[in-house]
């Protein structure tokens, strides 16, 4: 790989029986990712307004490997578009590695409910912990679990 290549993927989950509308509510609520994630303890406003291009938030997470240290990021929101149900932000501070990562969240209806697409790009990322394979991992692993605990949420 060419140090200018990027690394891309996206990964999808259903979330059965629930609108795209419904699940788009959610999705919108910027600063209670946490709610949906498990890798995040704590979600905050930083910056800006929810909703509104460049509102950052703060996410707290686990411990990094090794560390006690809690992981965070700041996320930039750089893209929202609330009819066509999407927004993207970018990492814009971190302790866990990433550089330039932008991510892009869909929400796209289904006849028997909806699909949640979580897709990024970021050059490679340094270190031991990343490599492509692991960051199309914990984004698999990430949308799924936001779209149970969605559906959770939405049928309760």
């Amino acid at each position: 790989m060419a140090a200018t290549d990027k690394w891309e993927g996206k990964a999808t989950a259903k979330v059965p029986g629930v609108p795209a509308d419904k699940v788009w509510a959610f999705i919108d609520d910027y600063g209670n990712v946490h709610k949906y994630l498990p890798s995040i303890d704590e979600t905050t406003i930083a910056s800006g307004e929810p909703g509104k291009l460049g509102c950052v938030r703060l996410c707290k997470g686990n411990p990094l490997p090794g560390s006690e240290e809690r992981s965070f990021t700041h996320e930039k929101l750089v893209a929202y578009d609330p009819a066509n149900r999407t927004l993207s932000y970018e990492v814009t501070e971190n302790n866990i590695g990433f550089k330039d990562f932008v991510a892009t969240i869909k929400v796209v209806p289904e006849e028997d409910g909806s699909t949640i697409e979580w897709s990024f790009v970021t050059p490679p990322m340094p270190g031991p912990h990343w490599s492509l394979e692991n960051c199309m991992g914990y984004i698999g692993y990430s949308v799924n679990h936001m779209a149970g605990k969605i559906a959770e949420e939405a049928k309760a």
